[in-house]
């Protein structure tokens, strides 16, 4: 009984010297006047882009207009493994062109060829100077889904393509 007294003391004794120090050293920094003491980096402007490309090994495959979003999971494990379950897709829109490339690597997904299908490929975010903005490189990415949107014969929009991309690891780096 005593013992878990002495271990009480010694615990409030531990939390007075934390609140001691603490309380020393709010002291301190407000004794510093406000134009000495260290100031933020200030806060940098929010990126502003123009298009999205889908590069794979260098080459640009497939430009975009619309980023609708990236989106990454971690679900907790329910296999006997305990293998954590990763998903990570990313959402492109872009007014549908003659260029067949997503259309072709979809296909591979299509008929069944998804190990074919998966590539290791960047999206580059560019500004309006058309240099890079940003840039997050996929791993083992494949086309899951493609949309075609509506469109009435005759009407002056454009045709849109959303492009659903899949992959195991989506990482971003420095441009």
């Amino acid at each position: 009984m005593a013992l878990a007294f002495w271990k009480q003391g010694l615990l409030i004794g531990k939390l007075a010297i934390g609140r001691a120090v603490f309380a020393l050293l709010v002291g301190i920094v407000l004794a510093i006047p406000v134009s000495e003491r260290a100031v933020a980096a200030p806060a940098e402007n929010p990126l502003t882009v123009s298009r999205f490309a889908i590069s794979m090994g260098g080459v640009e495959i497939a430009s975009f207009s619309e980023l609708q979003g990236i989106t990454t999971s971690v679900q907790l494990p329910t296999l006997p493994t305990g293998a954590l379950i990763r998903s990570a897709t990313v959402v492109l829109t872009r007014g549908m062109t003659r260029s067949i490339e997503m259309a072709a690597w979809h296909e591979l997904v299509l008929l069944g060829d998804i190990a074919a299908a998966r590539r290791n490929v960047s999206i580059i975010a560019y500004g309006a100077d058309g240099k890079p903005v940003a840039r997050y490189n996929l791993t083992a990415a494949w086309p899951s889904k493609v949309e075609i949107g509506t469109l009435k014969a005759g009407a002056s929009e454009a045709l849109m393509e959303t492009v659903t991309m899949t992959c195991e690891f989506i990482q971003r780096v420095a441009v």
